[in-house]
């Protein structure tokens, strides 16, 4: 069913769980806009980027990607789903051997000694058992410092997106639905969009400069001045 039916769908008539289809940061036709093979794009720097999910209920986002010779970030690999901190970390792992990351991004400002250990005991049993050969060197980690908030955080890696910084190297349903419904009153965690501004944060360091999220405030007429630069993006985030 799954298979034959759209996101909204699904959710809505097999899991119970109706999505919005207006409100989130990011539309659907503007992630179908950022879908894009990339096939002449050349990596400069591949990375996996970890939301950690601590008891194995929430989703852990693990998305892989890298930076293009465009200047551009390309979403390349999902492999998020439920797991504990031993699956998570050998997941992320496994992604960054596979595609030959030099750098693993953690979030600072949550679990990072936590993360740091569970990925450096997953790498190290994996080569015991053979999956990595112990000559491969692993992948740097390095801690990201995301805002505190979801809509802080989310918020500058969308406008990337409306400003084509962000592509995504194939269709993505879990993730695209995780931006395309999610809004900041919004009760849950969604590791996806976690992970996805983590591996942005570190590839482009820029764009964690913030991004204004708010209407401008009215003015009279007679002291209105031309409107404030809106950031080193040139352009504010619609609806």
């Amino acid at each position: 069913m799954k298979a034959t039916s759209s996101v909204r769908d699904w959710h809505s008539m097999a899991q119970g769980d109706p999505q919005p289809s207006e409100g989130a940061l990011v539309s659907r036709d503007l992630l179908r806009l950022i879908r894009d093979p990339g096939g002449s794009v050349e990596p400069q720097k591949i990375a996996v980027a970890i939301d950690p999910s601590g008891g194995g209920r929430d989703v852990a986002g693990v998305i892989g990607g890298f930076l293009g010779d465009d200047g551009r970030v390309w979403v390349t690999h999902d492999v998020s789903k439920a797991m504990s901190s031993a699956e998570w970390s050998t997941a992320a792992c496994l992604l960054a051997y596979e595609t030959n990351a030099s750098v693993i991004y953690v979030e600072w400002n949550f679990g990072r000694d936590m993360a740091v250990l569970a990925l450096e005991t997953s790498w190290e049993a994996l080569q015991r058992d053979g999956v990595i050969p112990k000559k491969h060197l692993m992948p740097l980690i390095d801690p990201v410092r995301a805002k505190q908030g979801k809509l802080l955080r989310a918020a500058p890696v969308a406008q990337q997106m409306v400003q084509d910084k962000v592509r995504l190297r194939g269709a993505f349903v879990d993730l695209e639905n995780e931006w395309a419904t999610w809004q900041d009153t919004d009760p849950d965690s969604p590791g996806r969009i976690d992970a996805s501004c983590i591996l942005v944060y570190g590839l482009i360091p820029g764009a964690n400069q913030g991004a204004i999220v708010h209407a401008p405030l009215p003015t009279s007429p007679a002291s209105r001045q031309p409107p404030p630069s809106a950031g080193p993006y040139g352009r504010r985030i619609g609806k």
